[in-house]
């Protein structure tokens, strides 16, 4: 997405590398605690390989800190969030709504972005073993802005919010992450925009104008549309085809959802909410919390690790940091190292394996302190 010393070639924003990040750190609720903490192991691990410090500000987020403090999100914690670098959030429970509000249409952090990757060695449950594409989640607008009325006991009413603006801004975030997205080999850069413009003429009519009037601009990147319905089967059919894809709000979370599950399980995908042109942005995991298995040190970290690679790409993407850069690549080489080639003791409980959290953490820790490097997306 960046270039050269953190140039933007859209944006002309330049900003200076430097060795300390601030990092604001939500461990959410349930499992939250126990995969954000693994998490922070392997970013600790890549800072001193790769020679940079990684300053954390743990602040309240979550049900926990509702019932603590009376707010799921408290000021100081918005506060923080405002002046950090990044955040690394774990996964909430019923407070997720409030922390949305508060985040992501607070800062209007419009771009959602969640790869989904599968390996050789997890196909079971993978439907392939060569998947790997990136769904992207317009995250402001649409019928998520939670607008709705109760006008009878027995009647009630949700309104959607589309613009051209929304639309025009995350069809240029999509293609120009088309256009510098690392890829495998054999797959063709492609966007596919997923929409129900056949029954919503005027709101999703409106993005699918603004990404067929954008594609002519990006030639070097093939632009279909899909109608949703119909690109759930070819997702199933057929994942390993598809490169990036892009939706509004609430297809893009459902889309989202199934892109994870097919590449082998929502516990491996991350997540991130971005406006690169504030700088503000946070990253998750895209499972819940997990209350049933809270505690017990089974929990697949994946997911939370490869969202804090993510963190580090964007960091030094931004900062013109090629240290954080190299450290992200080495993390996702660990992962696709001990997915490629699974020992059944290594693997979490999630993708048939025998492994604690602790267990899988400390494999990857290992295999990324013998790692070479690669490219990454955002460079």
């Amino acid at each position: 997405m960046f270039g050269p010393c953190g140039q933007d070639s859209k944006l002309g924003i330049v900003t200076m590398t430097k060795k300390s990040y601030s990092v604001v750190v939500m461990d959410g609720d349930g499992i939250g605690p126990e995969v954000v903490h693994e998490a922070l192991r392997v970013l600790d691990a890549a800072a001193e390989k790769f020679h940079f410090r990684l300053d954390y500000l743990h602040v309240p987020a979550g049900d926990a800190s509702l019932q603590q403090f009376g707010d799921a999100l408290p000021e100081k914690s918005v506060e923080a969030f405002a002046s950090s670098d990044a955040c690394l959030k774990g996964p909430v429970g019923e407070s997720v709504r409030t922390i949305n509000d508060k985040l992501r249409f607070g800062f209007d952090l419009y771009a959602n972005l969640r790869p989904a990757r599968s390996y050789p060695g997890i196909c079971p449950p993978a439907l392939r073993p060569n998947i790997d594409m990136t769904v992207i989640r317009e995250n402001s607008e649409g019928f998520y802005r939670g607008l709705e009325s109760r006008l009878t006991p027995d009647l009630a009413t949700t309104t959607g919010v589309f613009s051209t603006r929304g639309a025009e801004r995350i069809a240029e975030f999509t293609f120009r992450y088309a256009k510098s997205k690392v890829r495998r080999p054999g797959l063709e850069p492609s966007v596919v925009l997923a929409t129900k413009a056949n029954i919503f003429p005027q709101t999703h009519g409106m993005y699918l104008s603004a990404f067929e009037k954008l594609s002519h601009r990006y030639p070097q990147i093939g632009f279909q549309h899909y109608y949703a319905d119909a690109l759930c089967a070819h997702l199933v059919r057929n994942p390993e085809k598809f490169d990036v894809i892009v939706s509004e709000n609430l297809l893009a979370d459902l889309l989202s959802d199934l892109a994870g599950q097919v590449a082998g399980g929502l516990g491996m995908t991350p997540g991130t909410n971005i406006n690169y042109e504030t700088k503000h942005a946070y990253f998750e995991p895209t499972h819940g919390c997990a209350p049933d298995i809270a505690g017990k040190g089974i929990a697949d970290p994946i997911g939370q690790i490869r969202s804090g690679g993510l963190m580090l790409e964007y960091i030094g993407a931004v900062h013109g940091d090629s240290a954080l850069r190299r450290a992200a690549i080495a993390i996702e080489k660990s992962i696709g190292s001990l997915l490629s080639k699974p020992k059944r003791l290594q693997l979490p409980q999630e993708l048939g394996g025998e492994a604690g959290s602790k267990k899988v953490t400390d494999v990857l820790i290992s295999k990324l302190k013998e790692d070479g490097e690669r490219r990454t997306s955002f460079a």
